[in-house]
């Protein structure tokens, strides 16, 4: 429980370090600095083509590295120290500069971000996929991670509104969220700091004096053998258009919330955004319990494809749900989405371990680091064409930032009937594939013993 608890705290730190760049890009650079929100999306291109190059590298060095302290901690360690950095630097832009030179830090200063968060992320997941032998386990440690991200998620919520916190106003008295953005990822990078240290050097590796006797293996085979496995081929389908279908919903939601619901009134899309997360925390605390039941009772397979099934209702209640009337009613989705989230992502990790050991059943070698590395970069590469399509969906949908909320007549009605659109073509894909998914609960469980057995501990 000790490394599991340390583990988590690495997940809380990975969510906030992550999800408050994420959460405030869009409230300061668009709605505040009015950069195209098609600017934005074409730039998720670039920073996927960089994550091709971190994730990758990164992947196959931490698989390859024998050094005192094992293959991953070392690159923690060194992540968590340029997270904690450059979370409070990049959002010192001043509003004054030109809108070439706001958009070229926003584009340089997201790299950084980017390259600091693979050095942490990819070793940390790959933690993941050698702490235990341990089909149900893993699933368990999954769950413990999801308990502690939780905490950062329901943070997540409110730091938008905690920008625009009276302590924060300019010499005019109104809220000044370039300034409230800097000093509240202060606070992000020394929690940053300090979770990500302390998994660091709690978490063990597992499999680490076994494998310090291996050979080495190059960085091309290294990813052609994890592309060549058939059940990560499945999961990286399923992972695609469950990610494209969830980054699209969201990224519509934002500009429903604040311009639809709230009528451009930032503080209470903030406020909405907070209780959110609120309902989120709640509603996903309980459903932890009952995923790690069904996985024991029904097996991972099943329960994946029943909680996918669900996220489908998601993008269907904002029909009902989003309402300038009864702005309050958004919350009905947050409740709805929470538990399927959770399981989601309790689930994927854990398969995404067992694939891992399938592989070293039939080739002898472990690389967790190359499946987190590709895993990672299928996942951002997903959310960025997700993020790239949204984009100009929403500049088609007939959307200017300049106009606030009076925007053209029809565009939000667009946006709306979109988001449903999307839900329905997407998740059922991803459910589909997942029902050919190849690693049942029995079959996991006859790797495990072939494996033990090769290692000699039966």
């Amino acid at each position: 429980m000790r490394e599991k608890i340390a583990y988590g705290l690495g997940g809380l730190g990975g969510t906030l370090s992550s999800g408050s760049d994420d959460r405030l890009l869009l409230p300061v650079f668009v709605s505040l600095l009015h950069v195209s929100p098609a600017l934005i999306s074409s730039f998720q291109l670039l920073y996927r083509l960089w994550d091709a190059v971190t994730d990758l590298l990164l992947g196959w060095m931490s698989d390859n590295t024998r050094s005192r302290w094992g293959r991953r901690r070392p690159y923690m360690l060194v992540g968590t120290v340029l997270l904690a950095l450059f979370l409070p630097l990049f959002w010192l832009v001043n509003p004054e500069w030109s809108l070439t030179t706001i958009i070229i830090w926003m584009g340089v200063g997201q790299l950084l971000l980017i390259a600091a968060g693979t050095i942490w992320n990819i070793p940390f997941q790959s933690l993941l996929f050698e702490f235990t032998p341990s089909s149900v386990e893993r699933t368990n440690v999954a769950a413990v991670r999801s308990y502690v991200s939780k905490i950062g998620l329901f943070a997540l919520g409110w730091i938008w509104w905690l920008t625009q916190l009276p302590i924060f106003n300019g010499a005019d008295g109104k809220p000044d969220i370039l300034k409230g953005a800097f000093w509240i990822s202060v606070v992000v990078g020394i929690i940053v700091l300090i979770c990500g240290t302390t998994a660091a050097v709690v978490c063990r590796e597992r499999y680490f004096k076994t494998i310090k006797k291996t050979e080495t293996t190059g960085l091309w085979l290294n990813l052609k053998l994890t592309l060549s496995n058939r059940p990560f081929q499945l999961l990286a389908v399923i992972l695609l258009f469950f990610t494209l279908g969830t980054t699209l919903n969201n990224s519509f939601t934002f500009y429903l919330r604040l311009y639809y619901v709230a009528g451009g009134d930032t503080q209470l899309a903030a406020t909405l955004s907070g209780w959110g997360s609120t309902v989120e925390l709640v509603t996903g605390f309980a459903a932890i319990p009952v995923i790690q039941w069904a996985a024991r009772r029904y097996g991972k397979r099943a329960s994946l494809i029943f909680v996918m099934s669900l996220v489908g209702l998601t993008g269907v209640s904002t029909l009902f749900t989003l309402n300038p009337d009864y702005p309050y009613l958004m919350l009905i989705t947050n409740f709805i989405a929470a538990p399927t989230m959770t399981a989601i992502w309790i689930l994927i990790p854990s398969i995404t371990s067992d694939i891992v050991d399938h592989e070293e059943l039939k080739s002898g070698v472990r690389r967790e680091g190359a499946f987190a590395a590709v895993f990672s970069w299928l996942f951002k590469l997903a959310m960025s064409i997700a993020t790239v399509f949204s984009g100009f969906i929403i500049v088609w949908s007939g959307f200017d930032a300049k106009l606030g909320a009076d925007q053209a007549e029809g565009a939000m009605t667009n946006i709306r009937l979109i988001l449903v659109l999307i839900s329905a073509v997407t998740i059922p894909v991803a459910v589909a594939v997942c029902c050919y998914f190849p690693l049942t609960t029995r079959r996991i469980e006859e790797i495990r013993v072939e494996l033990e057995a090769r290692r000699g501990e039966v």
